[in-house]
């Protein structure tokens, strides 16, 4: 396989995947012999997730567990997390969770 270079902007499931909190979809490495310079009036602010996001990550991904450990049939439990699914891979979902969403469902609905 052949080495890319170049540049890129990174949102935040990328930097959760450089914190190493989420497995990378394509392998990553990072080549720290080349650095880039950006003035302190160039820099952009790197959004973090918020106290409310993050408490909602951790409520929704209890909910995920719950589905996994409930007594009801996998049709149930996959219609269940079929929803949550395309809850996570809405737009509106990216706008309230943050970086959780894209966490949660490359986490539990990785294909």
């Amino acid at each position: 396989m052949g080495v890319m270079s170049g540049f890129a902007r990174i949102n935040d499931f990328g930097v959760e995947v450089l914190e190493g909190g989420v497995e990378p979809p394509v392998s990553i490495s990072i080549d720290k012999s080349r650095r880039a310079r950006v003035s302190k009036r160039e820099q952009a602010p790197i959004a973090g997730r918020t106290p409310q996001q993050q408490a909602i990550t951790e409520a929704l991904e209890k909910v995920i567990i719950a589905i996994d450990q409930a007594k009801v049939s996998e049709q149930e439990k996959n219609e269940a997390k079929s929803l949550l699914r395309k809850l996570l891979g809405s737009k509106a979902a990216a706008k309230v969770f943050g970086a959780g969403a894209q966490f949660l469902a490359a986490k539990y609905f990785a294909e």
